[in-house]
């Protein structure tokens, strides 16, 4: 895979830049990839924001001091986006690897071809004598439990 393709890849990373989305960035990959550490890392990253935001939906701003909730809240969230800043970018750096690697060691699906194709066909037999199996496992076991 060229550069241009990991770049295109990657155009998650940009959201981390965003001030109030900088954890959807990790939402999106972690649904891409299904990998669920991702999508709590991009809720945990969302959470300052909208902790900020409904802070000020109910009680306003009284006043900028830096130990009312809402300054507290806001340092937190500035950390946390910035913590996202090197995460994502640290997170598409291994991505791009895995991209690389993905290309070397793709799965090719076998057949297997050690059977015959007439024997495809149950036995009748076979079958009765597996019906008989389970009804005997049925009676023993109420045997015991009862």
């Amino acid at each position: 895979m060229n550069i241009l393709e990991k770049i295109a890849r990657s155009w998650w990373v940009i959201l981390s830049f965003i001030i109030f989305i900088n954890g959807t960035g990790f939402l999106y990959i972690g649904s891409k990839h299904n990998n669920r550490n991702w999508i709590i890392e991009g809720i945990a990253y969302e959470i300052p924001w909208i902790l900020y935001f409904a802070y000020f939906a109910m009680f306003g701003n009284p006043n900028l001091n830096f130990f009312i909730p809402s300054s507290l809240i806001l340092l937190w969230a500035m950390i946390l986006l910035f913590v996202s800043i090197v995460r994502s970018v640290w997170v598409a750096v291994k991505l791009a690897d895995v991209y690389d690697n993905m290309e070397k060691y793709t799965i090719q699906s076998t057949v297997l071809d050690n059977h015959k194709k007439g024997e495809d066909k149950d036995n009748p037999l076979t079958n009765f004598g597996c019906c008989l199996c389970i009804i005997v496992i049925f009676i023993v076991f109420l045997i015991v439990v009862l």
